[in-house]
């Protein structure tokens, strides 16, 4: 039971909607491979690491926005609108496994809940990130000195520029998901949860 309290902020993941299923993982892996893509087709590459490099701007940003998303989880959560807690509209209606006294059973979604799940998400997924890259940033130095212990070691320096650009690769993944489900959920906050439920 308590692992399941613990993961209960990714649940955003397990919410069936074939519309989420392209916000969660098929966006942020297009722009993942796009800019990944335009990486290596510069002519002159931008170092990735280090101060004032590429994950040291992505950590700035990223850093700041758990507040940002816990304050959007409690405006969600205590808006006065009877209509946000009316099942949402759709056939079938986005729905989310849930536990309760032992029992696991589908619920639909009503907008209260599935906006609160959104933030919470975001939150868990931005905390994710800003470990991901304060980890790729601490690790990088050994790297760095695996790599010169063994210049001579093919195999080696491709082991380890496989080991940094998958790093950065998974941090931008989530960076990308985190941008999209936030415009998402930004939709929602100053639109979606003023209007009654269609």
């Amino acid at each position: 039971m308590l692992w399941y309290q613990l993961t209960r902020p990714f649940a955003f993941r397990h919410i069936q909607s074939r519309e989420l299923r392209l916000l969660r993982t098929t966006l942020p892996a297009l722009i993942t491979v796009s800019l990944v893509i335009v990486y290596w087709l510069l002519p002159v590459r931008p170092t990735i690491l280090g101060d004032k490099k590429y994950v040291d701007y992505i950590l700035q940003v990223i850093g700041t926005l758990p507040g940002f998303f816990i304050a959007a989880l409690a405006a969600a959560a205590t808006f006065s609108n009877p209509s946000l807690d009316e099942q949402m509209p759709g056939k079938p209606p986005p729905t989310l496994r849930v536990m309760r006294s032992g029992e696991t059973f589908d619920i639909p979604m009503t907008m209260r809940v599935f906006i609160c799940h959104l933030f919470s998400y975001l939150t868990a997924i931005s905390l994710v990130a800003t470990f991901l890259g304060i980890a790729i940033i601490e690790v990088a130095p050994t790297i760095d000195a695996i790599g010169d212990a063994h210049k001579d070691g093919g195999v080696v320096q491709m082991s380890l520029a496989v080991v940094r650009y998958a790093a950065v690769g998974w941090l931008t993944f989530f960076v990308a998901k985190i941008v999209i489900i936030t415009l998402h959920g930004l939709y929602f906050l100053v639109e979606r949860m003023h209007l009654a439920n269609r």
